[in-house]
């Protein structure tokens, strides 16, 4: 699992000369002693959650990257979202993509204590392009990431022409 990483500035004054220093710091996370509840956020308790898939980043369409991204995150009781953490990405368009979208779905619609305890869980985002007569959940993907709570995002390559 990664930790956030914070940034810590010692400064020294040796013989009135003054020494910055700058190290990475390890951040912990508040939820950090909870353990992974797989494919919560697919049990009936959740249906009212309208989970978009995330906007596929236009750097990636213009380059024609597929990916993925897997992102770990807590809901209290208060339907807040908290501790969100990349855990797998082919790319980091997608990990923004995908952490970006999870802080936009209407957590706030959701009726109060859907759950007593604050639960940890996982959602994949696959990012591909459409087949003809191929969607995206169809294809077995080049790229792997963990979870199997998935939400597709899918692209377009439009063809560039150069007209004279």
């Amino acid at each position: 699992m990664k930790n956030n990483i914070g940034i810590l500035i010692t400064t020294l004054i040796i013989g009135g000369c003054a020494s910055t220093k700058v190290e990475k710091a390890k951040v912990e996370k508040e939820y950090s002693h909870l353990s992974v509840t797989h494919n919560e956020i697919q049990s009936s308790k959740w249906s009212q959650l309208n989970r978009f898939p995330a906007r596929y980043p236009k750097q990636a369409v213009m380059k024609s990257i597929e990916g993925c991204a897997t992102i770990e995150y807590v809901i209290t009781p208060q339907n807040e979202v908290k501790d969100i953490t990349v855990i797998a990405s082919t790319n980091k368009y997608f990990s923004k993509a995908a952490e970006g979208v999870i802080k936009n779905w209407k957590w706030s619609d959701l009726p109060k204590s859907i759950r007593t305890q604050p639960v940890k869980t996982q959602t994949r985002f696959d990012f591909c392009f459409d087949k003809p007569n191929q969607p995206c959940e169809l294809i077995t993907p080049k790229y792997s990431c963990p979870s199997e709570d998935i939400i597709y995002s899918t692209g377009s390559v439009i063809k560039r022409v150069r007209v004279r």
